[in-house]
């Protein structure tokens, strides 16, 4: 999706020394490298403690680039700190180790990578013995690409009016043929969380509000 754009800086990153990955099995740009070869290859052990001998609270885990929420885009610094809190929001609303995070947001958004990915690291959930864990799929619910019958406790992040598309397409007789209980995320319309519940049934809705960029954030964990 961002090759071009990524193409276009490359000269300037790797005169820097940064190195670039595509989170895929092939990279087709030459220096850019693929990350999954080296993440199936990568040991089971933790890492020794070395790598993490000066790693603090405040120390810089990555940067988002912002959509611009608060101004033009920019790169918001994301402390261990913050990481944590953000990883944290799946465990306050109630999921389990053996739950599957499916997640309709790229992970190059902060929903998407801090409480989709981070959740599932913050709770074990990825990897799972069993092969769940989290995966990542287009917007909606099951005509949107996500079929909710295929795993126990599904948990699903939208941003906006993703879920819209849900409810926007014809009733099935199988719509509450799911095993989703809970979901999480920010923006959903009132009359569009009525009538979700209706068609799919008591699925646990918890919004949460914050900003890449921002210090502060809430969420309804109590329903």
């Amino acid at each position: 999706e961002l090759r071009e754009a990524v193409e276009e800086v490359l000269p300037d990153l790797e005169r820097d020394g940064v190195r670039v990955f595509y989170l895929s099995s092939a990279s087709p740009t030459p220096g850019v490298e693929a990350l999954l070869p080296a993440i199936e290859a990568a040991p089971d052990e933790p890492l020794p403690a070395r790598h993490r001998a000066r790693v603090t609270a405040n120390s810089k885990a990555m940067y988002i680039y912002t959509s611009g929420t608060t101004g033009l885009p920019k790169a918001a610094v994301i402390t261990e700190l913050k990481l944590m809190m953000v990883a944290s929001l799946g465990r306050i609303c109630g999921l389990r180790p053996d739950d599957v995070i499916y997640t309709t947001l790229p992970l190059y958004h902060s929903a998407g990578l801090l409480v989709g990915v981070g959740g599932c690291l913050e709770v074990g959930t990825y990897p799972h013995p069993t092969g769940t864990g989290c995966r990542q799929g287009p917007g909606g619910w099951r005509d949107g690409g996500m079929d909710g019958r295929m795993g126990d406790g599904w948990m699903d992040g939208w941003m906006g009016d993703g879920w819209l598309l849900s409810v926007c397409h014809p009733q099935r007789a199988d719509d509450r043929e799911h095993r989703v209980r809970m979901a999480l995320g920010n923006g959903m319309r009132a009359e569009v969380w009525k009538e979700f519940l209706r068609r799919f049934g008591p699925v646990a809705i918890w919004e949460f509000y914050g900003a890449t960029e921002g210090n502060a954030g809430f969420i309804n964990y109590t329903g």
